[in-house]
């Protein structure tokens, strides 16, 4: 029951945070967009937040929560997103991750390879990690908006 009653504290606290709505919602869910990003995380979540003057508790929360887990869940949407949008098939794009991975970093940043693997990847999760940030987004803003928390 401690854990539980832990859980349930942690959430009052995020959703009493001292913010507008918006911000607090858009600070989580710049979080939950660079921690989805493969190789991303707090230090770009700083440097952007110094751009967009959001809440930056609720985006180390967002950062935190989507850092580890985030890619593996968004890989499969990066493959068919970019598959779809470069005109190749995500299950080639995958094979051919998996070729590479296992040749090194100095033949993944070779101009064949990256045009044709890295390129649609990277656009694939840009793109997966933007609508995951909207669901997120939309999620926070409307239970810090309409719905009241109690602690």
């Amino acid at each position: 029951m401690n854990t539980i009653s832990g859980i349930k504290n942690f959430f009052s606290h995020f959703f009493t945070l001292d913010d507008s709505a918006h911000n607090i919602a858009g600070g989580f869910a710049l979080g939950v967009f660079l921690g989805t990003l493969p190789g991303l995380g707090i230090l770009a979540m700083l440097f952007a937040l110094s751009i967009f003057k959001l809440n930056r508790t609720s985006a180390v929360i967002g950062v935190l929560a989507t850092n580890t887990w985030g890619t593996i869940v968004a890989l499969p949407f990066a493959t068919v997103i970019g598959g779809f949008l470069f005109g190749q098939s995500s299950v080639h794009l995958s094979q051919e991750f998996q070729a590479t991975y296992q040749l090194g970093f100095k033949y993944f940043l070779s101009k064949v390879i990256f045009f044709d693997l890295a390129v649609p990847l990277i656009v694939g999760f840009v793109i997966s990690a933007g609508a995951i940030a909207l669901l997120f987004y939309c999620i926070i803003f409307y239970l810090l908006r309409y719905k009241k928390v109690t602690q």
